[in-house]
C-alpha cells in the first residue's frame, strides 16, 4: 500500500461523525414539490437526476479511482430545519408508514429519506451486465420494453428506469468533464466511455463499479450491498490488460486497494448496531455504516475452482489494509488451492475483515430450498450472513424467530409468564404487531395456542412434538401477517420504482419493482435465534425431568413462571452442574439436528407455490440476541428471565469449556446443508496464531471444520485485556478493527455493551 494512502486512512479515524452530505438533503428537498405531478416512478428518476446535475463533482490529484461527496459539519439550526421536515414526513402511525414505503427496519432508517425516494437496498445489482454491457444497454432494453404491451403503470415504470440511468450517465459525465478541464485526458475518456458503453479495461470495471455504488448508497440510500465474485468476473479484463501490456500485477493491486479505501470514505466513523452512540443515534446521512460484501473464491457450475489471480490481489489487499469495508466473505470447497487458503488464514489471523464460507453445504442447502443451478453457484451475501443470489432478487425481507419463544410456550400452556395473557389479546388479528412484522424482530408478549398442561405432558418426545406446536403456530401467524400486509403492499406500490429496480433481472422484461414480482426469487430470511439456549434448555428437561426424574415438568414450569425465586439453588445447578452445548458431548448435541429438523419441517409447511415470498432458514441473531432476551421469561438451562439468549450460532455464553475442537465438533453436528446463512464468531488468544506455526495452526482448523461439515466461521485474533485497554484509552486504538457477527466495526466506536459482549466472548486456545 503506498503512503498516499496510508495518509488517507489514518485521516478517516479523525474525521468528526457529524459530518454530512449536506448536498444530497439540500436537492432532496428541492424535489418534494418540484415533480408533484408526475407519477411515483418519474418523480423518483427526476428526484435522482437533480440530485446528481447538482452536487459537487470532486476530484483529487492523487487517485486513480474516482469519486466522493462533499461533506460538512451542519449548524444546529440546520439540523433543527432538517428534524422538522423529517418529522412533518413521518409523524404519522405505522399503518400508514407501511403504506408509503412497506417494509422497514427502524425510525432511523426513515431519517431524510422521503417516500417518494426509497431504497431497501441488502442486495446484489447484476454487475456483470452492468461493466460488459453498460448503461445505454439498460436504457434500450427499457425502450424496448415500452414498445411491447404496457398498461400505464408500467409505462410509468419504465420511464422512471430511463430517466434514472440517464440521470447516472450525466452524473459521469460531469466527471468526465471535470477531468477534462483539470487535464486528466485519460481519466476523462475512461468517465465518458462508462457513462455510456461497457468498461474496456479492469480500471474502468472497477471506477464503473464504484461510482455506481456512490450513488446507490450516498444519493439513493440502497445500502449493504453483495458486489458477488468481484474476481472471477472481472478476470477477464485483469488477463486482457496484463497481456496487452497496459497494467501490472502491482497497478492492479494499486487500485483496488483504492476500490477498497473509497468503501471505507464514505461511511461515518460509527457502528450502526449502537444506537446509543452519538455517531449512530443523531446521523443525517443514508446508508451511514453500511457495509458491502465481496465473494472471492468458490466452485463453479461445472465443478471447477473459481480461484483466480484477482482471488489473491483481492485477498492481499484486504490483509493489507484491515479496514471494515468490504466485508470479505472467502468460499471453501474440497480441493481449494492450499496457498490461497493460507493466505486467507494469515489474512483472519491479523484481524482483516474476511470470513470463510463452505460450498459443500451452502450450495446443497439453498438447492434444498430450491435455489436453482446455474445461479447457486454465484450465491454471496449481504447484511449479517444473510445468502443472496445477485441479480436474481431484490432487498431484504427477514423474520428473527426467537427460538426460546416456542420452548416457553410449550411450559406454559401458550401463555407468556412475563405479561399473561388478558381478554383483549385473543382478539388480535395477529400474534406479530405491523411494527415487529416490518422489521422482523419478535418484541413484546407473544402468545402460542393452548396446549397440555405440564403436568400431562409424560415424556421428551411428547414435550418436543407441543414445542413443534407451538413454533409452527407463530411461523403461521408470521406467514398470515406478512401476506395480508403484501396484498395492501401491492396496492400502494403499483407502478413505483427504487434504484436497485434498474439493475435486477427480470423488472424490465417484466415492468415491474422487485417487490412484487419483477425478479426470479423473493425471499425472508427466517433468522431462527437463540439456539444454543434451547438445545441447554431442552436436555435440561430430558435429564432433569424423564431421566432423573429429579423435577416434575410442571415444577419445573413454576419455577420458570417464578423466575427461580427461591430456587436459587437449582438455577445455578441447570447452570453449572449439566453439560452444554459446544463441548462435544453427543446426548447434548443431538438437539441440533432435532431443532433443525422441526425448523425445516415448518420452513416447508409455510413455504409453497402459492406464496411469491418463500422463507430462506439461517442460524443467527445479529446484535439482537440482547433484546430478543429481554422478552424471554427463565428458561431451563438457568437463564434468568430478560438475560440475553445465545449469540448467533455460539454456544451460550461461557458454556463452551472443552477448547476450540470441542466447540466446532459441537457445532459440525448441526446439519448446515439445510441451513442457508448465519455467523460462528470465534476469538482466538493471540499466541495461538503467532507467527508461520500460527497461520498453519489456523488455517487447519478452519479447513477441519469446512470437512466436518461446519458452514462459516469469523475470528478475531486478540485478547481480553487488549480489548480492555481499548476502552480505556479508544485513541490509542481508533483502527483496532473487530469481527461483530456479520460485519466489522472499529472497537473503539462500539457502544460499551457492544465492547462489553465481545469481551466476554469465549476465548479459545488450542
Amino acid at each position: 500500500m503506498d503512503s498516499i494512502l496510508e495518509k488517507k486512512i489514518e485521516a478517516l479515524f479523525g474525521r468528526s461523525v457529524k459530518e454530512t452530505f449536506m448536498e444530497r438533503i439540500q436537492y432532496t428537498f428541492e424535489t418534494e414539490f418540484m415533480f408533484a405531478n408526475d407519477s411515483f416512478a418519474v418523480k423518483y428518476g427526476k428526484t435522482l437526476y437533480h440530485i446528481l446535475d447538482n452536487i459537487s463533482v470532486v476530484l483529487e490529484d492523487d487517485m486513480k479511482i474516482v469519486g466522493c461527496v462533499k461533506v460538512r459539519i451542519p449548524k444546529d439550526s440546520e439540523v433543527e430545519e432538517i428534524l422538522k421536515v423529517y418529522h412533518r414526513w413521518w409523524d404519522m402511525s405505522v399503518e400508514d408508514r407501511f403504506k408509503k414505503v412497506a417494509f422497514y427496519y427502524t425510525n432511523g432508517w426513515l431519517k431524510c429519506r422521503p417516500y417518494w425516494f426509497a431504497s431497501f437496498g441488502h442486495l446484489g445489482i447484476d454487475y456483470e451486465d452492468l461493466v460488459f454491457n453498460g448503461y445505454d444497454s439498460i436504457i434500450k432494453r427499457a425502450q424496448t420494453r415500452l414498445t411491447k404491451s404496457c398498461n400505464e403503470k408500467q409505462q410509468e415504470f419504465l420511464n422512471g428506469i430511463i430517466i434514472s440511468i440517464q440521470a447516472l450517465s450525466n452524473f459521469y459525465e460531469r466527471y468526465a468533464t471535470a477531468a477534462v478541464a483539470a487535464g486528466k485526458i485519460d481519466l476523462a475518456d475512461d468517465l465518458k466511455t462508462i457513462a455510456h458503453q461497457p468498461a474496456k479495461t479492469f480500471k474502468q470495471a472497477l471506477q464503473h463499479i464504484w461510482l455506481n455504488t456512490l450513488v446507490l448508497q450516498k444519493v439513493s440510500g440502497c445500502g449493504v450491498l453483495n458486489f458477488s465474485r468481484l474476481d472471477k468476473y472481472l478476470q477477464p479484463l485483469y488477463d486482457q490488460d496484463i497481456k496487452a501490456g497496459i497494467l501490472t500485477r502491482e497497478e492492479a493491486l494499486n487500485l483496488v486497494e483504492e476500490f477498497y479505501f473509497r468503501n471505507n470514505e464514505m461511511m461515518a466513523q460509527t457502528d450502526h448496531m449502537s444506537e446509543e452512540t452519538a455517531g449512530t443515534k443523531d446521523t443525517l446521512e443514508l446508508a451511514f455504516d453500511d457495509p458491502n460484501y465481496l465473494t472471492l473464491g468458490g466452485i463453479n457450475a461445472d465443478g471447477t475452482s473459481a480461484v483466480c489471480e484477482l482471488s489473491y490481489i483481492m485477498l492481499e489487499a484486504a490483509n493489507e489494509m484491515r479496514l471494515r469495508n468490504p466485508f470479505i466473505v472467502v468460499r471453501y470447497h474440497e480441493g481449494i488451492a492450499e496457498d490461497f487458503w493460507k493466505l486467507c488464514a494469515k489474512a483472519m489471523r491479523n484481524n482483516a475483515t474476511v470470513v470463510v464460507y463452505n460450498d459443500e453445504t451452502m450450495i446443497p442447502a439453498l438447492k434444498y430450498h430450491n435455489i436453482s443451478a446455474p445461479e447457486v453457484y454465484d450465491y454471496g451475501f449481504w447484511g449479517c450472513n444473510d445468502p443472496n443470489i445477485a441479480a436474481y432478487e431484490g432487498g431484504l425481507r427477514q423474520l428473527w424467530m426467537n427460538m426460546a419463544k416456542p420452548l416457553e410456550l410449550a411450559l406454559h400452556q401458550g401463555d407468556y409468564p412475563l405479561e399473561p395473557k388478558k381478554e383483549e389479546d385473543v382478539a388480535k388479528e395477529c400474534a406479530w404487531s405491523i411494527e415487529d412484522r416490518m422489521m422482523g424482530i419478535m418484541i413484546g408478549p407473544y402468545y402460542g395456542i393452548k396446549t397440555k398442561p405440564a403436568n400431562e405432558i409424560n415424556s421428551m418426545e411428547e414435550f418436543l412434538k407441543i414445542f413443534e406446536i407451538q413454533f409452527d403456530h407463530l411461523i403461521s401467524e408470521f406467514r398470515k401477517g406478512f401476506e395480508a400486509d403484501f396484498i395492501i403492499e401491492q396496492h400502494e406500490t403499483i407502478g413505483k420504482m427504487r434504484i436497485e429496480d434498474c439493475f435486477l433481472k427480470g423488472t424490465i422484461e417484466n415492468a415491474v419493482t422487485w417487490t412484487e414480482g419483477g425478479t426470479k426469487y423473493h425471499k425472508i430470511v427466517a433468522q431462527g435465534c437463540g439456539l444454543a439456549t434451547v438445545i441447554n434448555a431442552l436436555y435440561i428437561i430430558e435429564k432433569v425431568v424423564f431421566d432423573e426424574k429429579l423435577l416434575t415438568l410442571e415444577e419445573l414450569a413454576t419455577m420458570m413462571r417464578n423466575n427461580y425465586e427461591g430456587n436459587e439453588h437449582w438455577r445455578l445447578k441447570f447452570k453449572n452442574k449439566y453439560p452444554k452445548f459446544g463441548n462435544d458431548i453427543d446426548e447434548v448435541d443431538k438437539y441440533a439436528q432435532i431443532i433443525t429438523d422441526i425448523f425445516m419441517r415448518i420452513i416447508a409447511k409455510h413455504n409453497g407455490p402459492e406464496y411469491l415470498y418463500q422463507f430462506w432458514p439461517t442460524y443467527s441473531t445479529d446484535r439482537a440476541f440482547t433484546i430478543m432476551g429481554e422478552h424471554v421469561g427463565a428458561t431451563p438451562d438457568g437463564r434468568l428471565a430478560r438475560e440475553p439468549i445465545s449469540e448467533n450460532q455460539s454456544p451460550a455464553d461461557g458454556s463452551d469449556l472443552e477448547g476450540v475442537t470441542a466447540m466446532l465438533n459441537s457445532l459440525s453436528k448441526v446439519p448446515f446443508n439445510r441451513i442457508t446463512g448465519g455467523p460462528l464468531n470465534l476469538r482466538l488468544h493471540p499466541t495461538v496464531a503467532a507467527g508461520d506455526k500460527g497461520i498453519d495452526t489456523v488455517a487447519a482448523l478452519l479447513k477441519t471444520y469446512m470437512q466436518k461439515g461446519g458452514m462459516q466461521l469469523q475470528l478475531n485474533v486478540i485478547d481480553a485485556e487488549t480489548l480492555k485497554l481499548a476502552q480505556e484509552n479508544p485513541d490509542k486504538y481508533r483502527s483496532l478493527c473487530v469481527r461483530v457477527t456479520g460485519y466489522s466495526a472499529f472497537f473503539v466506536e462500539m457502544g460499551k455493551k457492544a465492547q462489553d459482549e465481545l469481551i466476554h466472548r469465549t476465548q479459545h486456545q488450542i
